[in-house]
């Protein structure tokens, strides 16, 4: 294994076990308790940990999908089909979070801190199915990382 191969391999591995590790705390501990609470306490809850993960989240993802490539790149079949199926699995995972998490999340953070946006129930409701489909979507691709490297 090269230096360069080795260096793609952690950094990817790294990267994406925190990403998947991240989807998947919010999957197990916020989404259901979000689920309880009242829209008012939901509304404060779920900005101040946008305010979080937000910053956080792609850049994980986009390191991890960047360390990927190269790992790609520079390996053979099997561990390129693997890290390219990863790849294609996080690139579905921010694409989709573009498309359908953040316009939910701007109506929560464009407001003031408790200000309950309009249809809030419904967004709750669509973000946490998102949420956990996101989650499974990661989780899939770290194992497909992981099996790559196992390959490389």
């Amino acid at each position: 294994m090269s230096d360069t191969v080795r260096l793609a391999t952690i950094v990817m591995l790294a990267a994406g076990g925190i990403f998947a590790g991240a989807l998947v705390w919010y999957a197990w501990e916020r989404v259901w308790i979000w689920r309880r609470l009242t829209l008012s306490e939901y509304a404060v809850d779920f900005r101040r940990s946008l305010r979080k993960a937000d910053p956080a989240m792609p850049i994980l993802l986009l390191v991890c999908a960047a360390a990927a490539a190269v790992f790609a790149w520079r390996t053979d079949d099997p561990a390129r089909t693997l890290a390219a199926a990863a790849i294609a699995l996080l690139a579905t995972i921010l694409v989709s979070s573009l498309v359908i998490a953040e316009p939910i999340n701007s109506q929560f953070r464009r407001r003031a801190e408790g200000v309950v946006p309009p249809d809030a129930d419904r967004l709750r409701q669509l973000w946490r199915r998102f949420h956990l489909v996101r989650t499974a979507l990661g989780v899939a691709a770290y194992v497909l990382l992981v099996a790559a490297a196992t390959y490389a």
